[in-house]
Parts: C-alpha cells; structure tokens; sequence
C-alpha cells in the first residue's frame, strides 16, 4: 500500500501481484498466492480473517484513517466482494502507539467524542486511545468483540519497533500478510 492515511479499501488479486497500489490504507484479497504488505510506527496494523471464505483484509488506521471510517470500509468491500459473514471475521491488531504517549490537541480529540472511553485527560492534556477507538468501530461493524486480538506491544515504548513521536521519522515496520495454509 502507498499509504495516505485515508478510507480507500482496494480488492487486489493476481494481477496486481508485485505491484504498490496507490493511495489506500486498505487491501482486501481472496487469493491464496497474494500478501498483503503495510508499513507501519504508531498506527494500527490490523488483520482481518475470514475462515470461511478465506478471505484477508490489510488495513492501516491512525487518528485519520479512524475518524473516516476505513474499517468499516475494509468490512464493508469484504462482506460485497467475498460475501464474508462479519460476525465470523477473527481480527488481529498489531503494536501500535498506546494512550500514554499519544497526546492529542482539541482539533483531533473532538473527532472522538463519540468513543469517550477512548479519550482521557491529566493536567490539561489529552490522551487518545486508537486500539479502543478501533475495537468500538469494528463491534460496531458486526465483528464479534471476542474475536478482536491485540498484540499488546506500545510501538513507543518497545525500542525493538520504530516510532514516528519517539524520533522514527522515516521507519517503519514492515508487515505481510498472506491467507493461512489450509491443514
């Protein structure tokens, strides 16, 4: 994906093996010879699964990505394309920036008053939890709340993982995905 922490979801199969789509923060495919790759620092890497389409969705979601909706776009194409059962969809959210090291301004906090648990202030300043906003946004997409996994790892704390607002300005992680290996 050329990210543009946007909503765009694009559905990609053989043909576009090889190939950087442009200006998404969302990939879906059905193919099993396909991976899906995003970069990564403070961000929400999160994997979509479907079991019994063995379908996947790839979708990158920051403050932006969040606020218009790219997971409810990622779900949305899936259940159009590969007719997925959102219930069904197991999701895997990778490392990501926690609450105590994002401080957000009124500008992008006022985006979330509709996730309050997500929003959290001490000493005048706000903290905005993008795995909770993301968790509420894909129940409220049809995704059963025990199928939502996270890796658990702050990308700001853990120096083994790069981070845009600890100094990694031009890192990235890099992750691929692919449709599991039928047993």
């Amino acid at each position: 994906m050329q990210l543009v922490h946007g909503n765009r979801v694009v559905a990609v199969g053989r043909k576009d093996v090889g190939k950087i789509i442009d200006n998404c923060d969302g990939l879906i495919t059905n193919s099993p010879e396909i991976y899906l790759a995003l970069s990564a620092a403070d961000c929400l890497p999160i994997a979509l699964f479907d079991p019994i389409t063995n379908s996947i969705g790839f979708i990158h979601a920051g403050w932006r990505g969040l606020e218009k909706g790219v997971i409810r776009n990622s779900i949305n194409l899936m259940v159009e394309k590969f007719k997925v059962n959102s219930e069904k969809l197991i999701v895997y959210i990778g490392p990501f920036i926690c609450q105590k090291h994002y401080e957000v301004k009124s500008d992008v906090s006022g985006k979330f008053f509709a996730y309050p648990t997500a929003l959290r202030n001490i000493n005048g300043k706000t903290f905005l939890d993008l795995g909770k906003v993301a968790k509420e946004q894909l129940v409220e997409s049809g995704i059963n709340k025990n199928n939502i996994w996270f890796d658990g790892r702050c990308t700001f704390e853990d120096k083994n993982l790069f981070s845009y607002r600890r100094g990694d300005i031009k890192d990235r992680i890099n992750y691929l995905l692919k449709i599991p290996d039928s047993p």
